[in-house]
């Protein structure tokens, strides 16, 4: 391949897609920086002649010519998109949107589009896969919330740029909407619902705020103030989405019923969890849990397949929580 050939390919390369754009002058400092030695004129005829043959727009309003690309141009630039990336394109569209920035999905959109035409004229059985592929939740399931695009939008820029932002939020407790300034560090997908993690500017504590309940948000340019040992994941890992009632992790020891509950072998609970085998038809678990709601939930739904042995506090929490049940459902209606 020639120079000049290998020139406009990197040239394309760095034009950004529309509303970005860019102008011949970085360019060229762009190019120089690849070891391309070209004048200003030099760019700007090959602008000017590759914009015959791509998506190419320029805003001839400002000085110097700004550069760009058309926001759904798809690029016919060798590589074409070939099958298995048009199908890891078209899962990531079907499954990764909702944890996708706007702005980034905006970008993506293209891509998208041009893998879902591979894929309907490609006479493969792989282009068929999305059409045999679903994923569900474990649950009820319920239909996930809208969310604001545009407190979608502040709230992930926020945190890419690791700045505040401004939110007018509806906390279920509080009697009407506030505005308040948040310190994010993080977000938390968990169906149905988008959380963001972080710390309210002049309150206590990190809090956890669902974002369909923000009906407008901002960024504030002004640095996060965050702790330097806070982690996603430990977050996580601490219970704290799971509604703690308490600080203290809970020693669970169970006895499982089979087959119902081979699950937990397969999965278990926690990194320290231990079975035992004690015939064919149970086997007993010990392992070290979060003390959430959840936990009691879990617990409630599958009392008539495992004994709680231990802590004897938890067991007699489920059985009075199972009794009111049962007086319930006794009930008249």
């Amino acid at each position: 391949m020639s120079n000049t050939a290998v020139r406009y390919l990197t040239m394309l390369r760095m034009v950004p897609r529309y509303p970005k754009s860019i102008t011949a002058p970085e360019l060229a400092s762009r190019l120089e920086g690849q070891g391309f030695s070209v004048t200003m004129r030099s760019i700007q005829r090959d602008l000017e002649k590759l914009s015959a043959d791509f998506p190419l727009l320029v805003d001839e309003d400002s000085r110097p010519y700004r550069w760009s690309f058309d926001r759904d141009a798809t690029m016919d630039i060798i590589p074409a998109l070939d099958l298995p990336a048009a199908l890891t394109f078209e899962l990531a569209r079907a499954y990764l949107s909702p944890m996708l920035p706007p702005r980034a999905l905006s970008h993506l959109k293209p891509h998208f589009d041009e893998a879902h035409r591979t894929l309907l004229r490609e006479k493969n059985p792989l282009g068929q896969w999305p059409d045999r592929v679903r994923v569900i939740n474990r649950g009820l399931g319920g239909q996930r919330p809208s969310i604001d695009a545009d407190v979608l939008e502040a709230v992930t820029e926020a945190l890419l740029r690791e700045y505040q932002c401004q939110l007018t939020y509806q906390a279920r407790n509080w009697p009407e909407p506030e505005e308040i300034v948040v310190h994010p560090y993080g977000l938390i997908f968990r169906d149905p619902n988008v959380y963001l993690i972080g710390t309210i500017e002049g309150r206590e504590g990190i809090r956890q705020l669902v974002l369909h309940r923000a009906t407008a948000g901002a960024v504030v340019e002004e640095p996060t103030v965050r702790p330097d040992d806070f982690d996603l994941d430990l977050y996580i890992r601490s219970g704290a989405m799971g509604i703690l009632k308490s600080e203290q992790p809970v020693y669970l020891k169970l006895r499982c019923d089979r087959p119902v509950l081979n699950h937990l072998i397969e999965s278990p609970l926690g990194f320290d969890q231990l079975t035992k085998e004690l015939d064919d038809k149970t086997f007993e678990i010990a392992v070290t849990v979060g003390d959430t709601q959840d936990l009691r939930w879990w617990l409630t739904a599958q009392a008539v397949h495992c004994d709680i042995l231990e802590p004897a506090w938890l067991r007699q929490e489920i059985e009075t929580t199972l009794e009111q049940g049962l007086g319930r459902v006794r009930q008249e209606p």
